[in-house]
């Protein structure tokens, strides 16, 4: 049976270990999602999505239940997308090998922007390693190397050190999306977007998006928002810790939302400053 969304974003934890420039920086309190709360968030998801990323803001791989976390995903026959950044990949490296994960995006543009050089490498060293043993123990496992800073210099290095490890020859190319490096191992270019937020000037009035019809999100805290670029809430639709996802998604605050996309009209603050909007506008 068709899912409603293509995938929901469970934000486990807003915490972070890394200070980079391309995320904005949350007014939230930092937490941990409780067990109760990413039990619950789980169970009613995998109703309504065929598959789960583990993702809003935050490293996932710094809750200190991740492995139940996965164990109790994939208990729930749920497929789990995961965002990460990769620096204690090292540490997680047989739980990220469990065959709930679906596919793992490592943000390989965060390396340059938090370390030196030679920190960098060992980093990126960690995450070839994984990737070179994923290969050989989980070869349906997709993974994904970001780098959404393109023509930023700094990448040179990490593509060289890419392209020695696997054999191959890569460019730094703007609108080179999903290009495969191997069978099931990619490298996605983009460019740095300005995440929208409530202070900036209104860049639309009008616009279609895919929030609430491909994918909406739940906050570390069980506030939904209508998409994965909400990183402060400033959309809620409800919270999970009081109702169940159809009440809040039947609500008329998440019709009114949507019904506005398909009329093409912004009806919230936030979308009229998204700039990430005009993806879909074209």
């Amino acid at each position: 049976m068709k899912k409603r969304f293509k995938k929901i974003y469970i934000e486990i934890t807003n915490v972070c270990n890394l200070n980079c420039n391309f995320c904005p920086k949350t007014s939230r309190t930092p937490e941990y999602m409780s067990e109760s709360l990413y039990k619950k968030a789980i169970d009613e998801s995998k109703q309504l999505a065929e598959e789960i990323t583990l993702h809003v803001m935050g490293e996932p791989l710094l809750h200190p239940e991740i492995e139940k976390i996965i164990h109790y995903a994939q208990k729930q026959d749920v497929k789990i997308n995961l965002t990460t950044n990769g620096i204690l990949v090292h540490k997680y490296s047989q739980i990220l090998l469990n065959k709930t994960i679906k596919r793992i995006n490592f943000s390989i543009h965060s390396l340059n922007e938090n370390y030196s050089e030679e920190d960098a490498r060992k980093h990126l060293t960690q995450i070839i390693d994984f990737t070179k043993l994923a290969q050989k123990e989980r070869t349906d496992l997709i993974i994904v190397y970001r780098l959404w800073n393109i023509n930023n210099s700094a990448n040179k290095n990490i593509l060289d050190i890419i392209q020695t490890e696997f054999n191959t020859t890569l460019k730094d190319e703007k609108n080179k999306i999903g290009i495969e490096i191997k069978p099931n191992l990619y490298i996605n270019y983009d460019e740095s977007f300005n995440w929208p937020n409530v202070k900036n000037e209104v860049k639309n009035q009008t616009g279609y998006c895919l929030g609430l019809k491909t994918h909406i999100g739940i906050l570390s805290n069980g506030i939904v928002v209508p998409c994965c670029l909400d990183n402060d809430g400033n959309i809620p639709l409800g919270n999970i810790k009081n109702n169940t996802l159809n009440e809040i998604l039947n609500s008329k605050k998440s019709q009114d939302i949507l019904n506005g996309f398909k009329e093409r009209k912004l009806i919230e603050d936030l979308c009229k400053r998204c700039s990430y909007i005009q993806k879909f506008n074209k």
